[in-house]
């Protein structure tokens, strides 16, 4: 199996379960998924999606939001002060890389 390679969030918060989980929410903020569809895209077990995300809930960073087919479905709190930080991270840290890659691509056209 090759590496993964983080995404930045994860890279500069620290590669756990937990900031996984809440990069993948970050990251698709405007919907919602089932745990085991958050376990597939994080490459966590389920154990340990369910198990992180039962602490997540219960600190109401996600939260329920409705059943499909019988599968309950959960986005990022939005609304929580503490994941409007998280948010405020996330997005400089895509500003950072934005301008990483901004500047790589100026040198290789000046190169060029």
């Amino acid at each position: 199996m090759a590496k993964k390679e983080w995404e930045a969030f994860v890279e500069i918060f620290g590669i756990t379960p937990k900031n996984r989980i809440i990069e993948f929410f970050l990251e698709m903020r405007e919907l919602d998924f089932s745990i085991g569809d958050v376990a597939n895209e994080t490459g966590l077990s389920r154990a340990t999606t369910y198990n992180t995300a039962k602490e997540l809930i219960k600190n109401k960073i996600i939260l329920p939001t409705r059943k499909l087919r019988g599968i309950q479905l959960y986005r990022l709190n939005l609304k929580k002060p503490e994941v409007q930080v998280l948010i405020r991270a996330f997005n400089e840290v895509l500003s950072v890389i934005e301008g990483r890659y901004q500047e790589k691509e100026m040198v290789v056209l000046q190169q060029g």
